[in-house]
């Protein structure tokens, strides 16, 4: 596996390989590099990388340093062979720019349940979802994301598809915020909501 320094890193993102960030969502909401796709190894890793990247093309992958053997192998487990590793760190310690994804508590969901949008896979949407809002699953967004608009509101079963969903919109230009936990999270903290 090639550890590519910061000018590596500029230099082959910008021919176009795209970079893969599999550290869990607080840390990717909170600070990731512009461009980035947020696919957490603690969420279902194998599914989310499929409806990603399904031609299993060249990536960069930012890693937490404990996580980076784990992410390698599951990575060549789904057929990812050209892998690079960038330091997450030398990005930051350059002072170089980053995004973030805003996040909503799941006690706060009540609010903004106009812009809500499920992004779970069919089947969890048919075994419980919040009543009245609209489901555009993780699979199908990726083809045509015509009906989420900046400011909507995304959430799946636990917050993993919800922030890989948002990366991607974000690298098309479209802001949207998620929920944290997700439905799980809603369950407990926003009893008011009709699940």
């Amino acid at each position: 596996m090639e550890s590519l320094s910061l000018e590596d890193y500029l230099e082959i993102s910008n021919s176009g390989i795209k970079t893969l960030d599999s550290r869990p969502t607080f840390e990717f909401s909170d600070k990731h590099i512009p461009g980035s796709i947020g696919i957490s190894i603690n969420g279902s890793f194998e599914y989310m990388l499929s409806c990603l990247f399904p031609n299993k093309e060249k990536l960069i992958l930012v890693s937490q340093e404990e996580r980076l053997s784990e992410s390698l192998l599951r990575l060549e487990n789904e057929g990812f062979t050209k892998v690079s590793y960038f330091d997450i760190n030398l990005w930051f310690d350059s002072n170089m720019e980053y995004s973030q994804i805003s996040r909503i508590k799941a006690s706060d969901a009540s609010k903004h349940i106009e812009k809500i949008i499920d992004v779970s896979n069919s089947e969890d949407w048919e075994v419980l979802h919040v009543k009245g809002v609209k489901s555009v699953p993780l699979i199908d967004l990726i083809d045509d994301f015509s009906s989420i608009s900046n400011g909507d509101v995304l959430y799946c079963g636990n917050g993993h598809k919800s922030m890989a969903a948002a990366s991607f919109l974000r690298t098309r230009g479209i802001k949207v915020k998620d929920i944290i936990g997700g439905l799980s999270a809603m369950l407990v903290d926003a009893p008011e909501l009709e699940i």
